[in-house]
């Protein structure tokens, strides 16, 4: 790539409104990356796709322990680190930037939390579906998740019961051409009232499945 001009100014890009969200929500291995690289690849414009494993994989987390002390992953650093990915996409967003994020939405609380920061904002929420059984075939295949995990996520944590999507993709077949040029189809037809600015009525009302 060549050097651009030198200058003794900040390049000012064109100016724009806040960037769209597309958030992708689906157990371990059931498919997020490979879809929001072909969703990013398809795009006419640019999407960054962000991810908290892009900031794992950066190698920006301390030590990690389980003593309840302050380098204690579950209880100290993974809450505060959430939180802060969390709060980084309506900022990303209102600098003008169009999102591609996939996300595991563990806890009805994550939800709630990114219904209220990102309000306001262009959010199209995906449901990533994929059999329990042929994500077990993946993380093994893989290598480098825990035997387990997108089940965990799946029946444990029970991550698609806290509200609707404005569009569900089951990918056990794989992320097909198919596949994504219907998810781009919906959501460039996507309608005025969206799935995320519904979470905190549908958890009020109890509807998601704790059982």
């Amino acid at each position: 790539m060549p050097n651009p001009p030198r200058s003794v100014t900040e390049p000012v890009p064109t100016a724009r409104d806040a960037g769209r969200v597309i958030l992708l929500n689906g157990a371990s291995s059931s498919g997020k990356s490979t879809l929001a690289k072909a969703l990013q690849a398809a795009m006419p414009e640019p999407f960054l796709h962000v991810s908290s494993d892009h900031f794992v994989d950066a190698g920006m987390l301390p030590r990690r322990t389980s003593d309840g002390g302050p380098f204690d992953w579950w209880r100290q650093l993974r809450p505060r680190f959430f939180a802060g990915f969390h709060r980084c996409l309506p900022a990303l967003a209102h600098a003008g930037n169009n999102l591609i994020v996939e996300h595991i939405i563990e806890f009805p609380a994550w939800r709630s939390q990114l219904a209220d920061l990102l309000d306001g904002l262009d959010v199209f929420l995906i449901g990533v579906h994929c059999d329990i059984d042929e994500i077990d075939r993946r993380e093994r295949e893989r290598g480098n998740r825990g035997l387990g995990e997108g089940r965990t996520h799946v029946i444990h944590d029970r991550i698609h019961t806290f509200g609707p999507y404005d569009l569900d993709l089951d990918t056990t077949a794989g992320v097909t051409a198919g596949l994504v040029a219907s998810a781009l189809g919906a959501w460039r037809n996507r309608p005025a009232s969206r799935a995320l600015a519904q979470t905190n009525d549908h958890l009020n009302r109890g509807d998601h499945d704790t059982s």
